[in-house]
């Protein structure tokens, strides 16, 4: 398991790319599942517990959906399960390193969290780089298309989670 995190780890260095993970259901299932309790963890310091989990839940459905459909837009779906497996192991390893940062966050309160709050902000920027490192390499592209991507990736997400997660008022 060791291997498979330190893989985690260099993609998201950006030294090797998603076509470097073995092509695993079981890798894919595990990263899956890291990555969905690590958004329910982030989720549950604005969420009842039930909408953290589905919450999770949804975002894994819509990485999913919007990777297929990239791929399937390029001719290249048999590139899924490594790009997928990539996507959901680096995002919960990048889950790990922002939930200490949100809990300070929190804990400080607004007028007092500028430097974690300056740390969540170059952790946002970092995953946009990773997302773009992977897309790029699942699509064969140059790496600005894939920032490009993981942009529109973000802004879906965030636009869906607010439109059923996030109260007005």
């Amino acid at each position: 398991m060791g291997k498979i995190i330190e893989a985690f780890w260099n993609i998201c260095r950006f030294k090797i790319g998603p076509q470097d993970l073995p092509a695993s259901s079981f890798l894919m299932l595990v990263s899956m599942l890291a990555y969905i309790v690590m958004s329910v963890l982030v989720g549950l310091m604005d969420l009842k517990p039930v909408s953290a989990v589905l919450s999770g839940i949804l975002d894994v459905a819509l990485v999913a959906a919007m990777t297929q459909l990239l791929l399937w837009i390029k001719e290249m779906g048999g590139r899924f399960m490594q790009t997928f497996t990539a996507l959901m192991g680096t995002g919960a390893i990048l889950g790990l390193v922002a939930l200490p940062l949100l809990i300070i966050q929190m804990q400080l309160g607004e007028q007092s969290a500028f430097l974690p709050s300056v740390f969540i902000i170059a952790l946002t920027i970092w995953n946009l780089a990773i997302v773009g490192h992977i897309l790029r390499h699942a699509i064969s592209a140059p790496f600005f298309v894939g920032v490009l991507l993981a942009v529109a990736y973000m802004y879906v997400s965030v636009s869906v989670m607010r439109s059923l997660f996030v109260t007005s008022g």
